[in-house]
């Protein structure tokens, strides 16, 4: 029997070590927003005018210099990261788990189904699915899952 599920080893293993790093990425992510939000990467100036009053106070991101405005600055920061390819993973895995086709499980084992796939993403060779405690699903079925987890990830990162 052949598996339509197949996708080539060195993606694959691409596709497992991005979802190993998932959790340290999330918590990365969370402290560049909160940076991000907190203005803790620029400072405020005050700008003279040709007499040497004091005119405006402009806010100056590090390293660019000159007149830019708190928010637009925020904002493209913001931007950045959300297109930056850790939050880019992040998001497809979150994305993969959700599509899973689980509407035929109850919803305490299809949340349970999603958490042992991760997990078994996660530990590789050390997960073992009789000792998971999966009950309802065939061994079968939950690597196919898997594989469709993965494959979902892949494509939604452009590798297939």
């Amino acid at each position: 029997m052949q598996n339509k599920y197949k996708m080539p080893p060195d993606v694959r293993r691409t596709v497992i070590s991005i979802v190993q790093g998932y959790e340290r990425r999330k918590i990365q992510l969370r402290r560049d927003e909160e940076d991000i939000l907190s203005l803790g990467s620029g400072k405020f100036e005050t700008v003279k005018d040709d007499e040497g009053k004091e005119t405006e106070r402009a806010f100056m991101p590090s390293g660019k210099g000159g007149k830019s405005s708190a928010v637009e600055n925020q904002a493209m920061r913001l931007l950045n990261l959300h297109n930056s390819f850790d939050y880019r993973c992040n998001k497809a895995i979150d994305e993969a788990l959700d599509a899973l086709p689980l509407s035929s499980y109850t919803p305490e084992l299809a949340k349970k189904v999603r958490n042992m796939i991760f997990l078994s993403c996660i530990l590789g060779k050390r997960f073992c699915f009789e000792r998971a405690g999966i009950v309802g699903i065939e061994k079968s079925r939950f690597y196919q899952l898997r594989s469709v987890f993965l494959i979902s990830i892949a494509k939604k990162l452009g590798y297939l």
